[in-house]
């Protein structure tokens, strides 16, 4: 989708007159400071939430108008958690499911049931979808972002399939990095710690008079989890990464950007139960994406976007020969099964997908109405033999109008609404939202929303069909229904949001409820016998799955002082769930209601000691849960701190960081084999001078 951030904390940074007002307002702030104001600009105000974001319904809206509840994640609140890969920084938002599935493969999802590969939530960068048609989700290491790169992350808890379609089912995620005029010069980073963590980034940036461009590289290593080595396979994962991005304002009304990148990441694929079947594979991934803003009349603006999304993915492991596998003898192999003995190979070998996105955005507003309408067509194409049982490709095209309103027919009262519709495979979905929220006191609202989301099947669960080969024997290891249609999920929720500058608070907190219906789900099927290296049976995928969730949620920010914060949030859900497991011989119908955490939530808290020194604690809890494609776990607390200290060297300035996670007893996450010791980093930065 398009970048729509550029009216939230950094308004249209890359404009020339944007600039001069921004550099205007810094100075006047740091005018005041020195005069003793108490209006001066703190280091405690910038750790305050963002007073508007843009991810929920493409234009503008302070948090207590937007129909549906939102996270802001800003890079202080990332780096005083001391958090070292995405599963550390979406922990930091109630309600959401974060977990590592291996050392390296991440689950990440909102209201979950502990997939190993969750479908559910949209994630974009930049305004760049990165949800992969392949597999259905995405693949963290293969994004190509580092988490020094990120300026804030905008995240809609909640169905957003009315703003970002189908994959927005549960919720959305817009990781916003910093422009490349908020940085210039050059940055070096450095990271060494457990795991045999090594990391390695250089970041470039520079403007001219209406060119702006930030060029940045990375390298990462780690030795995943410290039993899986003695075990067998090799845990660890190895990354490198470039990443390009300009704005070029020609004139005060047009800016274009370009903005591309590529990853390479080598890391293990395979399922902790099972480790003899672990799979080495290396990824691919690279997009290019242009953009052209304009500025109309009277506030309106233009925006048209193009991106194009590659991966590509290897993975193959030799299990051995056949003789060996079912304990007969080399020759014993052709007489019984008609082939001579060989080496069975296992893994998906080579799966490749690609998108193209086009959208056109248009906004609008007068006094009492903001709105902002659109359309867009994507394609996506997938290639894998292994997936659909055949060389060809597979491509799917879509087609999307959306439209969002803010009105504001009364004092204190706002009136939200917004829909899709969706061309998909299985036909036109519709999702659309509203929300009335109503000012009971100054800057305390009460609003309630209710939205209805439709998910049509990616192309590869649509097309999926696994088949397992050896000789001139084959297995159908996986199929779908020739009549899967879409998911469907209507939810409503209750919400008081309240900010009281004088004291520091910004507090919000809904009583939720979501129903799912027709999920798409896989039921087991017994198969004829077959020999022993194959399996007696298949899944089958079908809309044959449901499940309600109720809950409450609640984030609290409040700063104690010019040189103290703290953030509380927690989240409490209950799950009411049911699938079909399997028909024959007899129906069996079974629940995941454990699949999620009942209880989760966490305390953020830092205190700046001087100018050049800071320190702070995360504590996070979860409660015992067991994961649908994991393990039952038990509940768990766990204790990270860090302590940060900043330096002039020469004409450089410089920062060290000391990380310390799990300060505590060990703990087992998502698999019993995937075991969490406490760890300890150290990183480093230097700018350079101009």
């Amino acid at each position: 989708m398009a970048d729509h951030h550029s009216r939230a904390t950094s308004p249209g940074l890359h404009r020339p007159g944007a600039r001069f007002a921004v550099c205007a307002s810094l100075a006047l702030a740091a005018t005041a400071q020195a005069a003793g104001d108490p209006l001066g600009l703190a280091e405690a105000d910038l750790l305050g939430p963002i007073p508007e974001l843009s991810i929920v319904s493409h234009f503008p809206q302070t948090a207590a108008r937007a129909p549906a509840s939102t996270t802001v994640i800003t890079a202080d609140m990332i780096r005083a958690a001391g958090a070292m890969n995405w599963v550390d920084v979406f922990r930091l938002v109630p309600g959401f499911q974060a977990y590592a599935v291996n050392a390296n493969r991440f689950g990440i999802s909102y209201h979950g049931q502990g997939r190993e590969l969750p479908n559910h939530l949209e994630v974009m960068v930049d305004g760049r979808s990165v949800y992969d048609p392949i597999q259905s989700t995405v693949v963290w290491g293969a994004l190509g972002v580092e988490l020094d790169e990120i300026d804030r992350i905008e995240i809609v808890r909640g169905s957003s399939a009315a703003a970002h379609g189908s994959n927005a089912f549960s919720g959305a995620v817009n990781i916003i990095t910093s422009a490349p005029v908020q940085d210039n010069g050059t940055q070096v980073r450095a990271t060494t710690g457990e795991r045999g963590t090594r990391r390695v980034a250089l970041r470039h940036s520079d403007q001219t008079a209406n060119f702006d461009y930030r060029l940045s590289l990375g390298f990462d290593h780690n030795d995943g989890f410290p039993d899986y080595n003695a075990l067998g396979p090799d845990d660890g994962a190895e990354t490198w990464n470039a990443n390009l991005r300009t704005t070029f304002t020609p004139t005060l009304a047009d800016t274009l950007s370009f903005d591309a990148g590529f990853s390479r990441h080598d890391t293990e694929f395979g399922d902790a139960d099972r480790l003899d079947e672990y799979i080495p594979v290396r990824y691919y991934s690279q997009y290019q994406r242009v953009a052209w803003e304009h500025q109309l009349f009277s506030g309106r603006e233009l925006e048209i976007t193009f991106y194009r999304n590659h991966l590509r993915a290897n993975g193959v492991r030799d299990l051995g020969l056949v003789s060996d596998l079912t304990g007969l003898g080399p020759v014993a192999i052709p007489t019984l099964f008609g082939i001579p003995d060989q080496s069975f190979v296992t893994g998906f070998h080579t799966i490749e997908s690609e998108r193209f996105d086009l959208e056109a955005l248009y906004r609008a507003q007068t006094e009492r109405l903001t709105w902002a309408a659109g359309a867009g067509a994507r394609q996506d194409a997938i290639d894998s033999v292994f997936l659909t049982g055949d060389g060809g490709t597979h491509d799917e095209q879509r087609f999307r109008l959306f439209a969002h309103s803010e009105w504001l027919p009364f004092d204190r009262w706002s009136i939200s609404a917004g829909a899709m519709a969706e061309k998909t495979s299985v036909g036109v979905l519709l999702s659309p939202r509203v929300s009335v929220a109503y000012e009971l006191f100054p800057a305390q609202t009460l609003r309630l929303s209710g939205a209805r989301g439709r998910r049509a099947p990616s192309i590869s669960e649509a097309e999926e069909r696994q088949f397992a080969l050896l000789g001139g024997m084959v297995a159908d290891d996986i199929r779908r229904t020739a009549d899967l249609d879409d998911e469907r999920i209507d939810s409503l929720e209750l919400a008081y949001l309240a900010r009281f500058p004088e004291q520091g608070i910004d507090f919000d907190i809904k009583l939720f409820r979501e129903e799912v219906s027709d999920g798409i789900d896989d039921h087991r099927e017994p198969i004829p016998a077959l020999p022993p290296f194959f399996d007696d049976e298949r899944l089958v995928r079908d809309n044959s799955s449901s499940w309600d969730t109720t809950g409450v949620e609640a984030q609290l920010f409040y700063r104690l002082s010019e040189r103290s914060w703290a953030r509380l949030h927690y989240a409490y859900q209950d799950l009411d769930s049911r699938y079909i497991n399997q028909f024959e011989p007899a129906l069996e119908i079974k629940d995941f209601d454990g699949g999620t955490p009942r209880h989760s939530g966490g305390l953020l808290f830092n205190h700046r000691w001087s100018e050049q020194f800071d320190a702070g604690f995360f504590v996070y809890h979860q409660s015992g849960v067991d994961w649908r494609n994991g393990n039952q776990i038990g509940a768990f607390t766990r204790i990270d701190a860090q302590v940060t200290w900043r330096l002039q060297i020469g004409p450089s300035r410089g920062q060290l960081q000391l990380v310390a996670q799990n300060l505590g007893g060990d703990y087992r996450e998502f698999n019993r084999e995937n075991r969490f010791e406490t760890a300890f980093y150290l990183r480093a930065q230097v700018d350079l001078p101009d």
